[in-house]
Order: C-alpha cells, then sequence, then structure tokens
C-alpha cells in the first residue's frame, strides 16, 4: 500500500500492481492484524463504558452460561477482537480504497461498521439470545433513574459505547496501514507497518 496518501488503486496502478510483487499479501496481512488489534483496543475503550456506566460486564458473561465481571470482559474483548477482523473482511476491498486512503475515511468507515454492529446485535443476537434462555425482559442493569428515562439512558449508552469502538477502530486501524495516519506516541515506524 502506498505511504504517500494516495487511495490504493492510485498505488496499484503506479506500481504495476503491488499484489503480483508479493507486497500485496503483506499489506493484507497488515490490515488483518490492524482491524484485529483496533478491534481488541476499541473494545476495552467500548468495555469501560459499558461496565463504568451500566456494569453490564456480568451480564456479557451470562449470556455463555458465567454470570461474572471478567467472563463478560473475556467475551466482550474476544467479541470486539472479531469484529475487528470483520471490519477488515468487509471493508478491504477496492471499492472503499478512496475512503481507507486517509484518517477521516478509515473513522467514517469505522463509525458505518460499529453502527450496523449495534443494529444487528443489539436489534437480534441479544433478543435471539435471550429468548433462548427464556427470559422475558432484558436483565441489565439499568441507570438508577426511574421512570422512562431509564430506557432512554440505556439506549444512549449503548450508542456512546458503539460510536466509540467505531471511531478507535477506524483510528488504530489507519494508524497501523496508513503513513499520515500515524499517531505520535505509537513507537511504530509506518514504513515497517
Amino acid at each position: 500500500m502506498s505511504h504517500t496518501g494516495e487511495s490504493g488503486a492510485e498505488a496499484r496502478a503506479e506500481t504495476g500492481g503491488e499484489e503480483a510483487t508479493g507486497e500485496g499479501s503483506a499489506a493484507t496481512g497488515r490490515h488483518w492484524r490492524a482491524g484485529a488489534a483496533g478491534g481488541l483496543i476499541a473494545g476495552a475503550v467500548m468495555g469501560v463504558v459499558l461496565h463504568g456506566a451500566l456494569g453490564l460486564m456480568p451480564t456479557i458473561g451470562a449470556l455463555v452460561g458465567v454470570e461474572t465481571a471478567a467472563a463478560g470482559w473475556a467475551v466482550h474483548l474476544f467479541n470486539s477482537t472479531l469484529f475487528g477482523a470483520l471490519f477488515v473482511a468487509v471493508f478491504d476491498r477496492a471499492f472503499f480504497d478512496d475512503l481507507r486512503g486517509d484518517v477521516g475515511g478509515c473513522l467514517s468507515l469505522g463509525v458505518v461498521h460499529s453502527a450496523l454492529l449495534g443494529v444487528i446485535t443489539g436489534g437480534l443476537l441479544l433478543p435471539t439470545a435471550l429468548a433462548i434462555e427464556g427470559a422475558t425482559a432484558l436483565p441489565v442493569p439499568t441507570l438508577p433513574v426511574p421512570g422512562l428515562t431509564v430506557g432512554f439512558e440505556f439506549g444512549a449508552v449503548i450508542a456512546v459505547a458503539h460510536l466509540l469502538y467505531g471511531l478507535v477502530l477506524g483510528r488504530v486501524f489507519a494508524a497501523f496501514t496508513l503513513a499520515e495516519g500515524e499517531i505520535g506516541w505509537l513507537p511504530i515506524d509506518p514504513v515497517d507497518r
């Protein structure tokens, strides 16, 4: 992948197709590692919000039969890493080369990815898991605000957590795949990525 800020398509055109030289497979491997690392780091940030605001980690652990914060963290971080790899599987395509070519585009793709994950996990997977367990209501500790605001606040915290996941995932992905995406405190030379 080009380190000059060009889109992937422009870089391949100039080099005659980096896949032919073996550089494409190195870039692809770098993208998978960046997606997994980004998912893990973003999952940690998201987990702090979910657990700090809603105390959700034991509930997440309960989805696999172990209702502890440690189990919840393990499940959440594992899934976050997988979802980071899914980010690469979905968005590491020629169609998205222009967006993946700069930090802002990577952030945008991260936010779209996390919004879709929020809809799929919150709207499909979580209700399905609850139905399998025979639960009739969401067994989630909510914020200590009575009345109708509890549902709104729960949704707002989940939305903010997913937004943060997407922003951190996109930013970490950019840091590991783009020369201009470098993060100052990250001791990695962009050329070696």
